[in-house]
């Protein structure tokens, strides 16, 4: 991903070499598929949610419930819970719910992020059917002591503090940090006499991680992180003011790696410790609550044998066992045993390919063997073929099987079977221009689909029940363009996203709820010297929020516009400060029914590294 700064700062390029980190193969793993990279700058230039920066930044379409509240992610035509999000290397989706929040994720926290359309069950399990969505942390071996100072404040009483450090040396290291947000978030709904009510939200969350290196063929790492907020849920039309929810939930993980290597041999075990829980008010002024929690524990061996220079076999096996419940849902406990091969194979034309099978045991379901394939095959002038397929699964959760009244002890785990061929063509020109650009085209065939409806159970009429639907059919193309110009001291950047998507209920012959034909993102950006400027533009399509395709929600664009000056920028310390403009135009628009999302908005921030 292009940098919208244009570069990175001389503090981060003196830290220049990553060794630690707890997903390393993310990369190898990824052969024909299409992989997009999130960088520090990017991230800054879009800190005001998770869901901001990844709508403006990646093909993917969010379903929000009004700003700050609850916000789902969907790849290409899949629902929320076919989209995993990898924290380090390690599922954290809900057990309960079967999916997260991007709205109770910190987005200055992260140091980069990864993200891959298309199935990734062979190593990460239930719901990556859509794709995944990683979360990874930098360690770095290197003398060097730094600290960040960000903070912000928006429109609408809007605030935001961040603090980093990381410390190391050659053989130790150890990074933190620790953020707060909070905001009123009463926001006028436009083309109303109406404010965003009962929408305020706050949060804080910190983190810590470190590594120390044996020797060169050893080491050990470990990183934790926890989480706490309170949020509102802002009320529909026609009556906002009627909305009196409130939300709490906390969150925290914490993972431990060892790895050694002993001549062409790695092994890598992990044990990880993973807590969610809410607390559900349907009336804040009362402290009667619903609330759901789980536990998970995690032990994960990963074996390398380099067999020679071309040729690398990885297994994989994991145990997890999970413990979830809600305030109508006593306990239950899943087990799951899991086994999985990758062989990758490089030959010297550079053409390359990797072959993946998983078995997974578990103690409610009958799991399928899943499988995967991927290629890159170059061809002349710089252009590439790329190709994958696999198939992926999703087991229900807690929710589907087990809510009072509503759940469904019968379901059996959805599948799916895909393919994707893409072409891609790069050129660079050294420090002066590059360009790239890729297409490709998806088929996901998903069978035994879980979706909630109230005519899913005779019995049961008029109630929302989750049932296995017979089949749905995704299919389209995706577009991504990332290009950067250098003369002298200008610098240009373009990175754009195209998504045409077509998912229907092969039954009904109906298009699919809340996905758009035709998805569109832009950021350009231009720098000189201390100055840098962006816009940023998105499109979404029409979308469809009622099974019959009767009721819909238009289609809308909008833009942001932003302005970076660095005060001084020397080896020891930089100061930045920034103006964001977000929905220019001051646009009306929908992505969630009766839900007005903010009108025209001003974010100040400060960037300090020393």
């Amino acid at each position: 991903m292009l940098s919208a700064y244009g570069q990175k700062d001389s503090i981060v390029n003196s830290l220049d070499e990553v060794i630690v980190i707890a997903d390393k193969n993310i990369k190898e793993n990824s052969i024909g598929f299409k992989k997009i990279n999130l960088q520090d700058s990017i991230i800054l230039n879009n800190s005001e949610s998770f869901t901001s920066l990844l709508r403006f930044n990646a093909p993917i379409y969010f379903r929000e419930y009004g700003s700050g509240g609850t916000s789902s992610a969907r790849f290409r035509g899949t629902s929320s819970s076919n989209t995993a999000v990898i924290w380090n290397g390690i599922n954290i989706n809900s057990v309960n719910g079967g999916q997260t929040g991007f709205n109770s994720l910190t987005v200055n926290l992260v140091d980069n992020i990864d993200i891959r359309p298309g199935g990734g069950s062979i190593k990460y399990g239930s719901g990556a059917i859509g794709g995944t969505i990683h979360l990874n942390t930098d360690l770095q071996f290197k003398k060097h002591f730094t600290n960040q100072f960000i903070s912000s404040i928006g429109s609408y009483e809007t605030y935001k503090n961040v603090y980093k450090f990381s410390y190391g040396s050659s053989s130790f290291v150890m990074k933190g940090g620790i953020s707060r947000n909070e905001s009123e978030n009463d926001y006028p709904l436009l083309g109303t006499e109406f404010v965003n009510t009962n929408g305020s939200y706050k949060n804080l969350e910190w983190n810590f991680n470190t590594a120390f290196k044996f020797s060169n063929n050893s080491k050990i790492s470990f990183y934790t992180t926890k989480y706490n907020a309170t949020r509102y849920f802002s009320g529909q039309l026609p009556n906002p003011k009627a909305a009196k929810e409130k939300y709490r939930d906390f969150n925290q993980r914490n993972l431990l790696v060892f790895e050694i290597k002993r001549n062409n041999f790695t092994h890598i075990t992990k044990a990880a410790f993973l807590t969610q829980e809410y607390n559900y008010f349907a009336d804040k002024n009362i402290d009667t609550y619903d609330f759901g929690k789980s536990k998970t524990y995690l032990l994960n061996y990963d074996f390398f044998w380099q067999i020679n220079a071309s040729s690398k076999l990885e297994t994989y096996t994991e145990y997890t066992s999970i413990f979830g419940s809600t305030k109508q849902i006593e306990e239950k406990n899943r087990i799951q045993f899991s086994q999985a091969a990758i062989f990758t194979k490089n030959f010297q034309n550079n053409i390359s390919y990797n072959l993946k099978f998983r078995k997974d045991f578990n103690s409610d379901f009958e799991v399928p063997f899943v499988f995967a394939f991927g290629a890159e095959i170059p061809l002349e002038n710089n252009w590439k073929i790329r190709m994958n397929a696999s198939n992926n699964y999703r087991v229900p959760t807690y929710n589907d099987l087990y809510w009072p009244g509503q759940g469904n002890l019968d379901l059996i785990p959805e599948t799916s079977k895909q393919a994707e061929i893409g072409i891609n063509w790069s050129t660079k020109r050294g420090n002066s221009s590059y360009t790239n650009v890729d297409i490709g085209y998806f088929y996901i065939d998903s069978k035994e689909k879980i979706v909630w409806t109230p005519g899913g159970d005779p019995d049961r009429n008029g109630i929302w029940v989750p049932i296995n639907i017979s089949e749905v059919l995704n299919k389209g193309f995706e577009i991504r363009l990332s290009q950067k110009y250098r003369l002298d001291h200008h610098i240009f950047t373009l990175s754009s996203n195209y998504s045409y998507t077509n998912a229907t209920d092969k039954q009904t012959d109906k298009y699919l709820i809340f996905v758009p034909k035709h998805l569109i993102n832009a950021n350009f950006a231009y720098s000189y010297k201390k100055w840098n400027f962006f816009y940023q533009f998105l499109f979404n399509g029409k979308i469809y929020s009622s099974e019959d395709n009767f009721f819909s929600l238009p289609s809308f664009d909008i833009s942001n516009i932003g302005l970076n000056y660095k005060i001084f920028n020397n080896k020891n310390q930089s100061l930045a400060v920034a103006l964001k403009v977000n929905n220019i135009y001051n646009e009306i628009y929908q992505n969630s029914p009766s839900r007005i999302m903010p009108n025209r908005n001003f974010n100040t921030t400060i960037n300090y590294k020393f």
